[in-house]
């Protein structure tokens, strides 16, 4: 990871949730979703998102 990708996350990470759902909004209608990523890139985030509903799940029992 580069550092400017670094630093974006880790103010990422400072957002409350309503700001990160306003972030992934306007980053869907800037930046076109699947022009640059392949099917590798596809299944991890399909990977990242599954995980984090198991923690979110665990996290509720």
């Amino acid at each position: 990871m580069t550092a400017a990708v670094a630093h974006i996350i880790a103010e990422v990470d400072q957002l409350s949730p309503p700001e990160r759902v306003e972030l992934r909004r306007r980053i869907v209608e800037h930046i076109p979703m699947s022009d640059d990523l392949t099917d590798d890139d596809f299944a991890a985030l399909a990977a990242a998102s599954f995980q984090a509903l198991d923690r979110e799940e665990e996290q509720r029992a």
